[in-house]
């Protein structure tokens, strides 16, 4: 189904490696167990406390059983820090062990107690519990939310251990909900901590998650190299839901290379050591999961649908949405190879219901794809075609995500460039501090010479003056030159991240959503009546119409970045360039029955360069055609203003919301929206627009109101004629 991203091994290990308020009492298993016939009263609930604390990576089972001894006690004898943590200890039994509501209550339980005592710590660990709680049910945003809050508490405490603890569970949420180079972050940041511990438990777990991200970005070797040593260490801790968890995902990266009968050999250990160490239905269940979606690919279906039957069984036991949404996908495509449509659409339709409501946005894409192809064996055409077109358009926000993965991985790769430029920086210095102190031993010597000869005195201070000067004036060129590689470092690189963000938000996303429209019509020409062809093919244009325009934006903008455009201004007639602006951009106005007019009175000439004026007023007709509904007007106006030209285009669009109107024209921020019949937009045309109106000496601003209009205003020189 997924792999595991350690957010189910979160409930293992954020309860008890924060420190609930104890009698100092360390000793192991054995130990304590000798203690229960010698205490009583509160030394008995402790030790009762203790056991659960130590069996918590042994058996969840026993972690229940000594917790529910110690609540009782404590209630009995009104210690309400020893009733929040056995409540705490319940929380996280349960939960490790796959019940979850149970858990749930006894975590909320814990963390109203702990609220009446006002015991931080103990608020922390309940945090980190429901936390967990909500993580396990793929309700991430709520449990990102506890974990910040938890979060702010440990910085305040100052608790190192607790930190790090956080960092991983947030780096794990992060890198569930896609997040993967914040989430990445964060996880490094826990490793920092755990690889100079002893802690070898929670390193693994920090490890498998970020092999989870190597598993993502489809480097499975490395992947695989990740899980076999977290593998190892579970193994040597007797770790017995460590090993399950890794099992899983080691089968998952099989089963993506589609290496099957590799991948179920993994599936079936997860069943084998769940059952040995006896952990719970649930850990079973991603078993059960995987093998049902191995023997699908492979066509046994009654293996499948054995495995996916008990597994959605467990799955709506304990409310967990993913794994719903997951084992109707594998029984919509049961269904449909069995040739039971009605089925078929029943189950693919609960999983769109779950993973729109959740979010679950790959599992999304996959159902589209699998109910296109119930709705085409149903010879339901149109329908079938409608989903792919929801296909594509996932696809195309997956492609973009990929992309901008990548540039992260480029720009991080910058910013490893600019920290060795700060250790080379630093190396410098310390250099230079050695210098000093040669210097300071040099003067020494100069002294005791002093004793036997001025002569030779007066010759070791001429050239020690030599020498200093020459040393401060190598080091004077040497910083200089090693300031100014590091400030055109800093632009090249601004410039590059720019370039590359444009590209692949504006440029990839059309030819990506392109190539899939074509890619359906090569691979499924039977799908498509004549009418709808001729729809697809309409449609193909106006994309490709609108790829041009950004394209030609695009290159105007990397040749100004790069300097290559020459400014050559001229004598022009606004008005014929405003007509041929308002002409060319007249397909679309009519398309959707907007009117285009303009006001324009005298001799209006202007000095400035014609194909830049060009561009802008062909960017700002363009932009209000895309922003206005249908029937709405657009003004045109250029009016004589003393030495400047004031040229205007007014619509009665959608308008701009106030908090978007400083990041118009703001190039380090890239704001793109879609129009009203849902064009795509880039945000770099206003860009050039600015740039290329102050090239020619010109200012440009924006008026707006949402749901009034917007009004973009520029000006230009005025051509004077020299006598």
């Amino acid at each position: 189904m997924k792999r595991f991203t350690t957010h189910q091994l979160i409930c293992i290990v954020v309860f008890f490696l924060f420190s609930l308020k104890s009698s100092g009492q360390t000793a192991k298993i054995d130990s304590l167990t000798n203690l229960i016939s010698e205490v009583k009263g509160e030394e008995l609930c402790q030790v009762y406390l203790d056991l659960a604390k130590e069996y918590n990576y042994v058996d969840p089972n026993k972690v229940i059983y000594y917790a529910d001894l110690a609540l009782p006690i404590a209630v009995e004898n009104g210690n309400k820090e020893q009733e929040a943590a056995a409540n705490l200890r319940l929380g996280a039994g349960y939960i490790f062990n796959g019940e979850f509501e149970k858990g749930r209550q006894y975590s909320e339980k814990a963390l109203s107690i702990s609220q009446g005592i006002d015991d931080n710590e103990l608020i922390i660990s309940s945090l980190n519990s429901l936390a967990a709680y909500h993580m396990n049910l793929g309700e991430y945003s709520e449990s990102l939310r506890l974990f910040r809050k938890a979060q702010e508490m440990v910085e305040e405490e100052g608790l190192a251990e607790n930190k790090a603890m956080i960092q991983l569970n947030i780096g794990a949420v992060l890198t569930t909900q896609g997040d993967r180079t914040n989430g990445l972050l964060h996880l490094f940041e826990a490793l920092k901590y755990y690889e100079g511990s002893d802690d070898r438990r929670t390193l693994a777990r920090t490890l498998n998650n970020i092999a989870v991200n190597y598993h993502y970005w489809k480097d499975y070797d490395r992947a695989l190299e990740y899980y076999k040593q977290t593998l190892e260490v579970y193994k040597g801790l007797n770790d017995g839901v460590g090993q399950v968890v890794v099992l899983n995902n080691i089968g998952e990266i099989y089963k993506d290379k589609k290496e099957y009968e590799k991948g179920i050999s993994y599936y079936n250990q997860v069943l084998t050591t769940a059952e040995k160490f006896n952990i719970g239905v649930y850990y079973k269940a991603y078993g059960w999961i995987g093998l049902a979606e191995a023997y699908l690919q492979i066509d046994k279906i009654q293996e499948s649908l054995d495995y996916v039957g008990q597994a959605l069984a467990v799955f709506q036991d304990v409310k967990m949405q993913e794994g719903i949404a997951t084992a109707n996908l594998i029984l919509a495509q049961l269904n449909l190879k069995q040739e039971k449509l009605d089925a078929a659409l029943a189950n693919i339709n609960l999983c769109l219901q779950i993973t729109k409501s959740s979010g679950i946005i790959e599992l999304e894409q996959r159902a589209y794809l699998v109910r296109s192809q119930i709705y085409f064996e149903a010879q339901r055409f149109k329908m079938a075609y409608g989903d792919l077109q929801n296909y594509a358009t996932i696809s195309d926000t997956l492609y973009t995500r990929e992309l901008n993965d990548s540039f992260s991985d480029l720009r991080s790769g910058m910013e490893v460039a600019l920290k060795q430029n700060e250790i080379d920086l630093l190396q410098k210095d310390n250099q230079i501090k050695d210098l000093k102190i040669k210097r300071q031993h040099s003067s020494t010597i100069i002294l005791l010479l002093i004793v036997l000869s001025l002569f030779v005195v007066f010759l070791v201070m001429l050239g020690y003056i030599k020498s200093r000067r020459k040393v401060n004036e190598l080091l004077t060129e040497k910083n200089y030159q090693i300031r100014k590689q590091h400030e055109e470092l800093l632009r090249v690189n601004e410039t590059k991240d720019k370039f590359l963000s444009i590209i692949a938000h504006d440029l990839r996303n059309p030819i990506g959503a392109f190539k899939d429209v074509v890619g359906q019509l090569a691979d499924f020409p039977e799908m498509f009546t004549e009418d709808l062809r001729q729809q697809i093919i309409n449609e193909l244009r106006a994309e490709a119409e609108s790829t041009y325009f950004l394209l030609n934006n695009l290159l105007s903008w990397a040749k100004n970045q790069k300097d290559s455009i020459t400014y050559k201004p001229e004598k022009l007639d606004i008005q014929k360039i405003v007509r041929n602006n308002i002409q060319l951009n007249n397909r679309l106005s009519e398309a959707k029955k907007i009117t285009v007019s303009s006001e324009m009175e005298g001799d209006l000439v202007a000095l400035a360069d014609h194909n830049m004026v060009n561009l802008v007023l062909r960017n700002l007709i363009s932009n209000a055609i895309k922003f206005t509904i249908e029937g709405g007007h657009i003004f045109v106006n250029v009016k004589d203003e003393g030495n400047m030209l004031s040229v205007s285009v007014k619509d009665t669009g959608v308008g701009i919301a106030e908090e978007d109107l400083p990041l118009i024209f703001d190039p380090t921020r890239h704001l793109s929206t879609y129009g009203t019949n849902h064009e795509k937009g880039s945000g770099l045309g206003l860009l050039l627009c600015k740039e290329f109106v102050e090239t020619n000496g010109g200012t440009i601003k924006v008026e707006s109101k949402q749901a009034e209009g917007s009004t973009f205003t520029f000006t230009l020189k005025k051509f004077i004629e020299q006598n």
